[in-house]
């Protein structure tokens, strides 16, 4: 009983396992959602800041001359270093303005930026800068140039950063109000310095991107959550059929244990009674105590035999000694041998035989596979069965039906009866003896001579074994 509740506790055990190993995978494949959220999310808006910083230096010239009103000093922006400008002091808009100015100077391969005067003339780079109003005049005068961007040119910029990246994505790009806040908004963009412009990036329904960029581990973990709860299902199956065949064989050996006892009883009693009670000096009584020992001598020996040869079959230890035989001379032998049982049962055998019989097979086995079948339709039927056996020869094949009008087999059971140790529940036939061994052992022998063999039946209205064999040694 407890080995039977652990069993029944094995289900909640490989559930709760089960779905702690889809827990596990489920905040694993959470926890690389998220982190490949954040990095798009950065990728992003590093690649909208540089569409709208190409965007904005797309706009500028170079080689221009700005000159003042009192022609008392110019800004020259020309050619000829690679160096990169930073204004300490300026703020952020000023020195993105720079930046864009800059880098539209590196991308020319040039690259100097002089500014000159007739008081003094200074150099951005190797000097200490003096005429930091000017510049910032002069920025302030680039700043109309803002009002040339466009929404579609950033649009335009923006998906060829996408597609250099390998990034379909949808998005709207839009103005919004520009706001001064203390943290950085790093999907947003500020232009102009006098009347700043803010841009906005918005990402559409990015799902579909990540699901792709995951692709691998949520196959993985689907693979892993599949996997292991086949194989509980099959481990929990097997158990379940291993300890069913334990009971079965527990049963098994509970009954035959009985059985073999019940003839050496008897033996036993009939030869005490023999030597006791001078029974050997009454001929009517020692032969009765004879047949008793003989009968039940008989029926202990086909017990021992059919569990031997079943093992051995099973063992594949028996080699099949073929020979040409007729399958109706083989049914007329057996049931000339059974006459005195039908008698006994009232039983009417019919036998029918079309087509050429012969074939070549083992005649040892392929008796007991006869008498099995023949035995169980009179074993299985209630009183005065009715047993036919056809017999028909064709082509290449020889077929073997029974039939018989006893209390046939349920269709849960007809799966099972060729199994070891199986027996169907027969109900109120108490008669019906045996040890689930007979039709294992016919399953086993047709099965060698490579035939087949299945059932037909109907609960109350009989059954109707069918056997098909081949004419010729394979």
């Amino acid at each position: 009983m407890r080995k039977l509740n652990n069993i029944r506790l094995l289900p909640t055990l490989m559930a709760i396992s089960i779905i702690a190993i889809a827990a596990f995978q489920f905040y694993w494949l959470r926890k690389a959602y998220q982190r490949e959220d954040r990095t798009l999310e950065m990728r992003t808006n590093i690649l909208f800041r540089e569409a709208v910083r190409d965007v904005q230096a797309s706009k500028l010239k170079l080689d221009k001359i700005y000159s003042d009103s009192n022609k008392n000093s110019r800004i020259i922006i020309s050619s000829s270093s690679t160096s990169k400008t930073k204004m300490a002091g300026h703020n952020s808009k000023i020195e993105g303005m720079l930046d864009v100015v800059m880098q539209k100077v590196l991308d020319s391969n040039k690259g100097t930026i002089v500014y000159s005067q007739k008081i003094d003339s200074v150099h951005l780079f190797n000097k200490p800068f003096r005429g930091r109003d000017r510049m910032i005049q002069f920025l302030f005068d680039l700043d109309s140039l803002q009002d040339s961007i466009k929404i579609k040119e950033l649009d335009s910029a923006f998906a060829k950063r996408l597609d250099e990246q390998n990034m379909v994505l949808p998005f709207k790009i839009t103005r919004v109000p520009t706001k001064e806040t203390e943290e950085p908004v790093f999907n947003e963009v500020t232009l102009g310095i006098k009347s700043p412009t803010t841009y906005h990036l918005d990402l559409g329904s990015t799902n579909s991107f990540i699901v792709k960029r995951i692709g691998a581990p949520i196959i993985f973990s689907i693979f892993l959550v599949g996997f292991t709860l086949l194989s509980f299902s099959l481990l929990y199956r097997n158990l379940l059929h291993q300890h069913r065949l334990a009971n079965i064989k527990n049963e098994f050996i509970s009954n035959i244990t009985h059985e073999l006892k019940t003839p050496i009883a008897t033996v036993s009693v009939a030869i005490e009674a023999l030597r006791s009670f001078n029974a050997s000096l009454d001929p009517e009584k020692s032969k009765e105590y004879l047949d008793i020992s003989s009968n039940e001598l008989q029926r202990l020996s086909l017990l021992v035999d059919k569990v031997l040869k079943l093992s051995m079959f099973e063992k594949k230890e028996v080699e099949l000694q073929y020979e040409t035989l007729d399958m109706k001379e083989l049914v007329e032998e057996v049931t000339s041998s059974m006459r005195l049982q039908f008698e006994k049962h009232h039983a009417q055998v019919n036998v029918n035989s079309v087509g050429d019989t012969t074939l070549e097979a083992d005649r040892l086995h392929l008796v007991s596979v006869i008498f099995n079948l023949i035995d169980n339709a009179i074993k299985y039927s209630p009183e005065s069965p009715k047993i036919d056996i056809n017999i028909n020869g064709d082509g290449n094949k020889v077929d073997l039906v029974i039939k018989d009008s006893g209390i046939g087999i349920p269709q849960e059971y007809q799966n099972k009866i060729f199994e070891k140790f199986f027996r169907v529940p027969t109900g109120n036939l108490h008669n019906a003896k045996g040890y689930g061994l007979g039709l294992s052992y016919v399953s086993h022998v047709i099965s060698r001579h490579k035939g087949t063999i299945n059932v037909k039946s109907i609960p109350n209205d009989g059954s109707e074994f069918c056997i098909s064999l081949p004419k010729y040694k394979s």
